[in-house]
């Protein structure tokens, strides 16, 4: 089951990663580094930082709601902090504020441009294919769905454990429900 993409934290994630990668960056390199954030946040919380419907591709997984934004630039705040993409690169526009965001959500995403500060946005592809037990090689122009399940089996959680986000995953969409 995969949640809801909150697109108020997918911009302010989004500009901490461009913030903390220190300048523009690789549209590839952006869709990959908020795909393993939001691993990450799965793999050790239960819970991802900006949600969504993650899909494997010949590039590697990467969240469909990011794609949309940067295309369609309507998340809230985007505009204003988020440049339009130029090329295959994306920047901040504008000063990011990060008050959605959670101290351990903002670790999570330091840590990810952390870890892969390193390698190239090639080499962080390639990475993504070798480093995530979920992903499965898809044809080219073809993309499939990963599920949050697959995610936490990749990463061997206990089926107990992922029948427990599966079900909190539920009250938190029913509880938005409610409140929307």
């Amino acid at each position: 089951m995969n949640s809801r993409n909150n697109s108020k934290k997918s911009t302010q994630a989004v500009a901490r990663l461009i913030a903390q990668s220190g300048g523009p960056v690789d549209y590839l390199r952006l869709s990959k580094l908020i795909y393993l954030a939001d691993r990450k946040s799965i793999i050790s919380r239960g819970i991802p930082i900006v949600g969504g419907t993650y899909f494997y591709m010949p590039k590697g997984p990467t969240i469909s709601e990011f794609m949309d934004l940067v295309k369609l630039r309507n998340a809230p705040g985007w505009t204003e902090t988020i440049s339009p993409r130029f090329g295959n690169e994306i920047r901040l526009h504008g000063q990011p504020k990060f008050e959605v965001l959670s101290q351990s959500e903002l670790s999570i995403l330091d840590l990810v441009v952390a870890q892969h500060a390193q390698r190239t946005t090639e080499e962080l592809v390639q990475w993504c294919h070798e480093n995530c037990p979920e992903y499965e090689q898809v044809g080219a122009k073809e993309r499939k769905p990963i599920k949050v399940e697959s995610i936490m089996r990749a990463a061997r959680k206990s089926e107990r454990a992922i029948q427990k986000v599966i079900e909190e995953a539920h009250e938190i969409e029913e509880l938005n429900a409610l409140l929307s």
